[in-house]
């Protein structure tokens, strides 16, 4: 299993239940992402709000299980003065934003990783909303770019987030806790960076991640 919250959901099931689950997390290329000043990525972007810039993203971010819908009813709890909307993804519609009425911007989907960096870069706060995650890999490409990471408990960011450390953890699936740590994490932004917030995930390495493969199936050929 990708993370320990799918090992357990497997150990639920009927079929599953009886087998052997080890947990072995998704890799992660770092090599890939490096640290870009945040004015600069904005300027590379043609962003030039002086708001905070919170981060959402995936492949399919209106998904139910992105907590798209958690997402909105908090955007509409925020002060719409103070914050900036960068979403990338491929969005149905982007009707429901404009009733908002918050500042944002969408970059569409993405494949370019340089780009990619650029948009981790330029934001203050990556937010994972998911309510039902294996292991998505954006939450972990945001704090290989040292950004501070919001997330639900019971999920598998939760796993790997150090509450109020490198991130904040929600208690529940609650839009007003979510507020709440927004702007919990927006006043402690600067802390939580020196923290090394992509020191966390050198675990995730390539290297680190396929010696992990290699010692499974040596221990399962050699018996």
């Amino acid at each position: 299993a990708i993370s320990n919250w799918l090992k357990n959901k497997a150990k639920e099931s009927d079929v599953l239940k009886n087998y052997d689950i080890n947990t072995i997390y998704n890799n992660i290329n770092i090599n890939d992402f490096k640290l870009i000043d945040q004015d600069k990525a904005k300027s590379s972007l043609n962003i030039s709000t002086k708001k905070k810039i919170l981060l959402f993203g995936a492949q399919n971010p209106q998904s139910k299980r992105k907590g798209w819908n958690l997402l909105l009813e908090t955007l509409k709890k925020l002060n719409k003065d103070n914050f900036y909307l960068l979403i990338y993804g491929n969005f149905w519609s982007h009707k429901i934003l404009d009733k908002i009425g918050i500042e944002y911007k969408s970059m569409g989907f993405v494949n370019d990783k340089k780009f990619l960096n650029l948009i981790y870069c330029s934001s203050d706060i990556f937010l994972a909303t998911s309510i039902q995650e294996a292991f998505g890999k954006t939450w972990a490409e945001a704090m290989a770019c040292n950004i501070p990471v919001i997330c639900f408990d019971n999920t598998s960011t939760s796993e790997i987030i150090d509450h109020k450390i490198n991130g904040y953890i929600v208690d529940g699936f609650d839009s007003e806790k979510l507020k709440d740590g927004i702007n919990w994490m927006i006043e402690e932004k600067n802390n939580l960076k020196k923290n090394k917030i992509r020191e966390k995930i050198d675990q995730f390495n390539s290297s680190r991640i396929a010696k992990k493969y290699i010692e499974i199936y040596k221990r399962f050929f050699t018996n």
